[in-house]
């Protein structure tokens, strides 16, 4: 009798532990902000343009470097 008696008490202290568990856990979940972020390099219009621009500068640095080339001693 006297483990029954503790099984029911421990039992009763594990469902007042876990309703305030779960309580508190529903009212955290609500405050959380829910922002989607993505890093620059997930856009596919971001990766377009920075291709666009890396290739107009590997041109730019082309014919400047090939101009300069010529004129340079050996």
């Amino acid at each position: 009798m006297k483990w029954f008696i503790f099984a029911i008490i421990a039992a009763a202290i594990l469902v007042v532990f876990g309703a305030v568990y779960g309580i508190s856990h529903l009212m955290n979940k609500r405050k959380l902000t829910k922002y989607k972020t993505t890093a620059p390099d997930d856009d596919p219009k971001f990766l377009r343009d920075l291709a666009e621009k890396l290739k107009e500068q590997d041109k730019k640095d082309d014919t400047d470097t090939g101009s300069k080339g010529d004129d340079e001693p050996k």
